[in-house]
């Protein structure tokens, strides 16, 4: 026989569970940030050990593992042009312990480079912070008898010259199909898996060009391996004041500037979102990150995760735009 307070109790019970239910997500996440971080942080790199973004990657983790007080480990899962790192971690449990470095190319110039993206730039992420800008560069092996973009526009009249990038998809590799819209040349693009692989065969002049970040060719630059013919941002760098932007080489209205931020899985618990970001803006601050990214031609840029966001919202139509005018057919 029911009674009334065994229906009152009951009611109860069902109050109590409800409220619980509705309380969860912020206990969750606020249980998150008291106990974040707990174990050591995943930090995943979607392309191959010695390119821009592994370089940027140790310099700012070796500087997180001091804030988190957690050891930071390194995952290279390069390929598809970054697509299948970014992926893995748009997969992983949301609390934190795996981040990764993500930039234009798997964020902004993908979505229009890959019918099937396994991923969503906007919905599958929380950004923390971009960390760095760069120009790119166009250079050659010692051996190509050219100087300047003028030289390479005119011998590609005369052979047929292929270049290098670390990727099908990456910012390079558009911003050599970019060099032959607006030249009017037809260069042939040979992807590698990351550049620490291209370089060998650059070097060796078996592909006489390459497009890569300042930040990982200024080594075989200073070392005399290859030859740095023009950078992509508006402006030069002054790590290489006498070498020309595209606009001053020849090429007016070229700007690719490259970027590179840090994100973490979509639903990472806003407090944890909140430390990450307040411990990488530390790590650009100190001293140490400031000149080794000054050093190889970086510009260190710390946001907020909105302002990051609000960049890939509105650089993914302009890469569009710039992919179909390069003619880049997605694959």
């Amino acid at each position: 026989m029911t009674t009334l307070k065994t229906v009152n109790a009951t009611a109860a019970m069902a109050l109590g569970i409800a409220a619980g239910a509705a309380l969860s997500p912020a206990l969750v996440h606020a249980q998150a940030a008291d106990t974040f971080p707990n174990r050591p942080i995943r930090f995943i790199v979607p392309f191959a050990p010695a390119g821009v973004s592994d370089i940027v990657a140790r310099t700012v983790g070796a500087r997180l593992q001091e804030t988190l007080g957690q050891p930071v480990m390194f995952d290279n899962r390069g390929g598809a042009g970054g697509t299948i790192g970014t992926e893995i971690l748009a997969r992983a449990n949301p609390d934190g312990h795996t981040i990764s470095i993500g930039n234009l190319s798997t964020h902004t110039i993908a979505p229009s480079v890959y019918r099937k993206l396994p991923y969503d730039p906007l919905k599958d992420f929380s950004p923390i912070s971009m960390v760095a800008t760069a120009p790119n560069v166009m250079a050659a092996t010692a051996a190509l008898p050219v100087k300047n973009l003028k030289d390479v526009i005119a011998l590609s009249k005369t052979r047929k010259l292929s270049f290098a990038s670390s990727g099908v998809g990456t910012v390079f590799h558009l911003a050599g199909e970019m060099v032959n819209t607006m030249a009017g040349i037809d260069m042939v693009h040979v992807p590698y898996k990351g550049v620490a692989a291209a370089y060998p065969e650059v070097i060796a002049g078996s592909v006489p060009l390459i497009f890569d970040s300042l930040i990982s060719s200024s080594g075989h630059i200073k070392a005399g391996r290859i030859r740095p013919l023009a950078q992509t941002g508006s402006v030069r760098s002054p790590v290489l004041p006498d070498v020309p932007t595209m606009i001053e080489a020849g090429l007016p209205g070229f700007e690719l500037n490259f970027w590179i931020g840090i994100f973490a899985p979509a639903n990472t618990p806003a407090p944890v979102v909140a430390r990450l970001n307040a411990d990488t803006l530390r790590a650009l601050k100190t001293t140490e990150v400031r000149e080794q990214f000054a050093a190889q031609g970086a510009d260190v840029v710390g946001t907020s995760p909105k302002e990051l966001q609000e960049l890939i919202r509105g650089g993914i139509p302009r890469m569009a735009k710039l992919v179909k005018a390069a003619r880049i057919e997605p694959e």
